[in-house]
């Protein structure tokens, strides 16, 4: 039987996908350090300015993973239940796996009874667990999925204006969530009516309008990339600083500290375009040092998927041993490196591709 030619790879996507798996694993390193999801506590200023800086720097992590994803998939090149059985075994069998798995493996040292298992896979028929909670972010991947065949039909029939003004529109909405926090219901909604006008071009799928447009539109110089890219990621990155640092004296609950770091909001919106240029001119696909970068793109889902195995465990090791800042990059960096040998050596097992895609 011929061999299929593998698809030629986008080099600055392997580079993009290494670089935000980092990101996500540093996100959840110094969350370690004041927030256990639903309370938090600084317990030194420096612990205090350490999350500032650092977390705040790394929030376009999830945008850049979304917008990854739809640079390569749209346009979408096969008919809808094509699209959705290479995604439902690429990202849902393995999702399915790993849920059922941070319900079941903690046991095994202690940290769930029986009786909390069997209440876990319970529960994971309607929602994560807080010990999975980074799994949050796949059912978002997956809503995603189910309208892009949709999306990508609309966005190859507009034209750049109307592009600029859906992306304009969405931009806007990354704005409300302060109107909300601090007003409440906006524009029509009430308890009858939860979704006003601008919900439906709101939230994360604005990324993959802007990941379309990306790829259809701009290919800018180093030097304009650095002249535009490069203030909006510091600008964002500056506000979120701010916005942390000031809540974390006032801020009664861990969602309002967090509010500027959100995804859907304006902050890491423009710090993920900002990134997502400058990682764009990333052209270097040849070599010893792009092939372990391919290595690390090609096993970045499973990594997301299992490093919450680990990350807390490194963590609880090494926060007696040093200062905040060096604890959080210490453990970012161990649990990368063991979630990519353990991700890869699944990979390299019979069926390995329905545990880490």
């Amino acid at each position: 039987m011929e061999k299929i030619a593998e698809r030629p790879r986008i080099v600055f996507l392997d580079w993009l996908r290494v670089i935000a798996c980092f990101m996500v694993f540093t996100v959840h390193a110094s969350e370690c350090v004041y927030s256990n999801d639903y309370s938090y506590s600084f317990p030194s200023e420096l612990a205090r300015w350490s999350v500032c800086i650092i977390n705040t720097f790394v929030r376009p992590a999830v945008p850049l993973f979304l917008m990854a994803s739809a640079y390569l998939l749209i346009p979408v090149k096969t008919d809808a239940i094509t699209f959705f059985k290479r995604r439902l075994m690429r990202v849902a069998v393995p999702f399915v796996v790993w849920l059922v798995a941070y319900c079941c493996v903690p046991a095994l040292w202690g940290e769930f009874t029986g009786a909390e298992v069997i209440a876990n896979l319970k529960q994971v028929c309607i929602n994560f667990i807080p010990r999975e909670s980074h799994l949050w972010f796949i059912y978002m991947l997956l809503s995603i999925y189910l309208i892009m065949p949709l999306i990508s039909a609309g966005l190859e029939k507009m034209t750049r204006r109307d592009e600029k003004l859906f992306i304009g529109l969405w931009l806007i909405t990354t704005c409300f969530i302060y109107l909300h926090e601090y007003v409440g219901d906006v524009f029509g909604e009430c308890w009858w009516n939860p979704n006003p006008p601008f919900y439906y071009i709101s939230g994360y799928l604005g990324y993959v309008f802007l990941a379309h447009y990306i790829r259809k539109y701009l290919d800018w110089s180093w030097e304009k990339t650095l002249k535009i890219a490069l203030p909006l990621f510091l600008a964002g990155w500056a506000f979120c600083c701010w916005w942390y640092y000031d809540q974390s004296f006032k801020a009664e609950e861990v969602r309002v500290l967090e509010l500027a770091g959100q995804p859907y909001t304006i902050a890491p919106a423009i710090m993920a375009f900002g990134a997502f240029m400058m990682i764009k001119k990333i052209n270097v696909g040849k070599g010893k040092v792009y092939d372990l970068v391919k290595s690390i793109s090609l096993n970045s889902y499973g990594m997301y998927l299992l490093h919450m195995m680990m990350l807390p465990a490194i963590y609880s090791f090494f926060a007696p041993l040093l200062p905040v800042p060096l604890t959080i990059f210490a453990t970012t960096l161990v649990t990368y490196i063991f979630s990519y040998l353990v991700s890869k050596f699944f990979s390299l097992l019979p069926g390995g591709k329905y545990i880490v895609g």
